[in-house]
Formats: structure tokens, sequence, C-alpha cells
């Protein structure tokens, strides 16, 4: 037959109670009762004795009390009152002795859960042994309940602690990914069109379009050779820096979109990758803003005794194509017929002029004085009708 189990708890309560390390009280007004209990206890339990309840009171301050046992019937202060005045935050198992007489209130006491249980006079050596047994294994349980519960709740808030501490951290680690995300954003939003950088971050890859209707505007500084030989590196840099800076604000402020810098050379685009019907104007007002800041550059140059910065710049309308080129490096360019011509209009300008096509002035002659001046050959071995932006009709 399979031999019963026994708990761990069994085994350090028996292991206690046989070496005495259990406390119980005894109290009682006839000192022969206290003798004998303490006789019929001792080789088991560490056994304290008092002559009342206020002697207990003393005793509980002072001691660790597992069980207490106590006779209702004492002068001062009956058993169930004395139990009654004990702590509330006394882990103890409470049992009292009496008489049949007694026993509606200390039914009583049992019932409000200030008594374990009661034992009857006069107690059998045997049947105290055993309720105190009991007692003591009922109160180590409960104080080894407790005493988990109470580590558990420990581990849980130490567990809440790190969840929390873990939270943080993937909340501030998720911050700083969205930090980056919206830096990387920023930085594609530099070298692509809003439009085309969506489509890249969606697909990994973005088409060729077609655009039937886009102005192209190219600037270029005169005579940048000679300036760039005048000026150290780090000065030259400088100045281009701010003249393109401020060409960067100027075609925001219109909707045009910057295509890229090539040495001195500004080059940009109105319709695309939206179409907009007003290209060609949006186009020549840049062109005049950009010819505008330039002179008032030149005059703070002058005061600096830098050179001074001098402009072409020419505008075509018309169709062209337009996207993303390259794996690693991304580009966004415009190719096309429309791109050339616009390049050779910027070619036959001259300072501080604006010169477009005539598909652009036919887009915007009603609102500028334009200056005819004829057909001018351009590369390819043919000729094109160009027009000076003169100035902006006056409103009337």
């Amino acid at each position: 037959m399979p031999q019963p189990s026994i708990s761990y708890l069994t085994i350090k309560i028996l292991y206690m109670v046989l070496h005495g390390t259990f406390n119980v009280l005894y109290v009682d007004d006839e000192e022969n009762n206290l003798n004998s209990f303490r006789a019929a206890l001792r080789r088991n339990y560490n056994v304290f004795t008092a002559l009342s309840g206020e002697e207990g009171m003393e005793l509980l301050s002072k001691n660790d009390i597992h069980v207490i046992v106590t006779d209702q019937r004492m002068p001062k202060m009956t058993g169930v009152q004395f139990l009654r005045t004990i702590p509330s935050d006394q882990d103890n198992i409470r049992i009292i002795l009496t008489g049949f007489s007694d026993i509606e209130s200390i039914i009583e006491a049992i019932n409000t859960g200030n008594i374990y249980r009661y034992i009857t006079k006069p107690w059998d050596k045997d049947e105290l042994r055993i309720t105190i047994d009991n007692a003591v294994e009922t109160v180590m349980l409960r104080r080894n309940n407790k005493q988990l519960i109470q580590e558990l709740q420990r581990h849980n808030e130490q567990l809440e602690d790190k969840v929390l501490l873990r939270t943080q951290e993937i909340e501030k680690q998720k911050e700083i990914i969205e930090i980056a995300k919206a830096q990387s954003d920023s930085l594609l939003l530099n070298i692509l069109p809003e439009e085309i950088a969506d489509e890249l971050k969606k697909f990994g890859r973005s088409y060729a379009r077609k655009h039937s209707e886009v102005s192209v505007l190219f600037a270029d500084i005169k005579g940048f050779t000679a300036i760039a030989e005048k000026l150290t590196p780090v000065k030259l840099l400088n100045q281009l820096d701010e003249v393109f800076g401020a060409f960067d604000n100027i075609i925001e402020k219109y909707d045009l979109e910057k295509i890229k810098t090539i040495g001195d050379a500004y080059m940009c685009a109105c319709g695309l990758p939206q179409t907009d019907p007003d290209n060609a104007v949006k186009a020549v007002k840049a062109a005049f803003d950009m010819q505008h800041f330039i002179k008032e550059f030149g005059l703070a140059s002058k005061v600096q005794n830098l050179p001074v910065f001098e402009i072409r710049i020419g505008i075509h309308t018309g169709p062209l194509v337009a996207g993303v080129v390259g794996l690693r490096k991304f580009a966004y360019d415009i190719w096309g017929d429309g791109v050339n011509i616009a390049s050779e209009m910027e070619r036959h300008s001259e300072a501080g002029k604006v010169n477009i096509s005539a598909a652009t002035y036919e887009r915007i002659r009603h609102l500028f004085k334009c200056t005819h001046r004829g057909k001018i050959e351009i590369k390819g071995n043919r000729k094109v009708d160009m027009y000076f932006v003169d100035s902006e009709n006056s409103r009337s």
C-alpha cells in the first residue's frame, strides 16, 4: 500500500513542537490550575501563565504567543472580556475553558470571531493536548499563508514596477523611433516631392510619369567662373548657400518643385507632381522674386567688398517626363525636349532678365508686359520665339 504523504508544514510543526518553540499562554485565577496546565504541556511548548487578564496582557505585549487559553470565570475580567481586549493585529489562536453555565456567552464569542473553540471543565489532558496541537497547526498555516500573501504582494509590486519601467522604456523607444522617422521623412521630403516620397515608402520604388504641361525654370549666375577665382572656397560656398537658400524659400512660396542645383545653376519646375493650371504664372512670379533678391544681395555684397552676383533666368512651358533615378541615393529628375528648351531660354537670357518661350508667353501675356525678341536659334538648328518679361501689369 502507498504510504500517506506528510506535508512540509506538518513536519515543520512536529519538529517545532518537539523542540518547544511554540508559545502558549494560560490565564487562570487559580494557581493550582496554572500548575496543572504547565505540567501537562511544558515538554512540548513554552508555557506562560498569568493569574489575571492584566498579567496576560503584559505577557502578550512582550512575547509572541501562538495559542491563548483562558478560564472564563475570573473575578475582575472574564475570559471573554480578556480575549476581546487583545489587539486585533495579534495573530494567535484563542481558546476558553468554561463550565456549562457559561455556554451561551461562549457561543456568542465564538460567533463574533473572538474564540477559536472552547473546552469544558474539568479538562482532559489528552483532549487539551490535541486541541492545542490543532490550534498550533491552524495558527501556523494562517501565518504562513499571510506571509505567502505578503511575499506574493511584494513580488507583484516588484513585477508591476518592472512592467512600468519596461513600459516607460518602450514608450521612450517608440518616441525615439517616431522622432527618427519624422527626421527621416523630413529628409526624404527635402529630396523628393511628398507624393513621390510616399510612393517610395509604400512600394519601394516610384514610376516615371509624363506631364503634359510643366513650366521649367533655369537660373544661372553670370560670370561665375571669374567670381569663383576671386573668392576662397569657403566664401564662395557661403555666398552660394545664401543665394540658393533664398531661392528655396521663393519657390516654396509659389508651389514650385526644386529639381536640383548644378554648380552655379538652379533648376526648378511648377506643375508637378500635381498639375497646376497657373504653373507658368507662378514660375514667372518666382523668377521676378529671384531677380529682386539678387539685386538686394548685390547691394549687400558691394558694402562688404565682395563680387556682385547677377543671374540669367529662362522659362519654358511644355510636356516632360519626371521620376526618381537611382537605387541608393534617390534623385527626382525631369527629362524631355521641354527641359532642353528651358535650358536654352536661360542660355539666351541676359543678366537681370527673365527670358521665356512663346509657349510660356501665351499663358502669362494677360498678366505681364513682355518684349518680343524675335526668333532666336537654339541647339538642334531650330529657331524659337523668345520674350523678355518686363513687368507685371498694374492692377486697376
